[in-house]
């Protein structure tokens, strides 16, 4: 039985999943950007302080690899380039205010769709929703910490 339910609720996820992406989707497909372009960008994003060795480890690829990429959002405004000021040899990555907002744009897009199902639904069953996705949170937390969940 439970096993059953995990099943479900995968599906059920999935289900709305593609629901999310549906909408996201013409976002994506307009952008001017490969997928290992993308994958540096939030990469970038997200370590505030890189450089082209720590990104080419973080994203699993050689740093000759990144250093065309680099160039190329470099290029369309999306990424600088800063020296360091301790080490001019040293130059960081950095996610420029155009790329913010493009990566921005896209996540505002998906929160627009989720809104948008969310509205949908009645008081109570919003209600529910919450307390659903309080419980999973919590076992995200719970996860962190090492806890295996059992009791």
């Amino acid at each position: 039985m439970r096993e059953e339910t995990i099943a479900k609720v995968v599906r059920l996820r999935r289900r709305v999943n593609h629901f999310m992406r549906e909408g996201s989707v013409e976002s994506w497909i307009n952008l001017n950007l490969t997928i290992p372009q993308m994958k540096c960008l939030i990469y970038i994003l997200r370590h505030e302080k890189t450089n082209l060795s720590g990104l080419a480890a973080g994203i699993h690829v050689t740093p000759a690899n990144v250093t065309g990429i680099i160039d190329r959002l470099v290029e369309q405004g999306l990424v600088s380039r800063i020296q360091d000021s301790a080490d001019r040899r040293v130059l960081w990555l950095s996610v420029t205010q155009k790329g913010e907002s493009m990566l921005a744009s896209l996540k505002e897009g998906k929160m627009g769709r989720m809104r948008e199902l969310l509205e949908r639904l009645s008081d109570k069953e919003l209600a529910i929703v919450e307390q659903a996705f309080d419980i999973l949170a919590g076992a995200v937390d719970s996860m962190k910490e090492g806890d295996d969940g059992n009791g």
